[in-house]
């Protein structure tokens, strides 16, 4: 299945990083493959510092990985 609709545009996705303490941040991507390019940035640059990362789009999970003591690991 193709993210791109019939006149040719993307629909937008949320990046949600999910720190240790809880707190949520909520970054704005221009389309879910952007958002899959920041989730595994976000990953590596700041891993140590999130428990959850995820992808939404349309208000429906796209993906979601969890921190754990061997890396993280895709969840959905």
């Amino acid at each position: 299945m193709s993210d791109n609709n019939p006149t040719g545009e993307t629909r937008p996705a949320n990046l949600i990083l999910i720190a240790q303490s809880g707190a949520k941040r909520e970054i704005p991507q221009p389309s879910p493959l952007d958002g899959m390019a920041g989730a595994e940035q976000a990953m590596h640059e700041h891993g140590h510092q999130l428990r959850e990362v995820k992808l939404v789009s349309e208000k429906k999970a796209i993906a979601r990985w969890k921190a754990g003591e061997l890396g993280w690991r895709r969840v959905a």
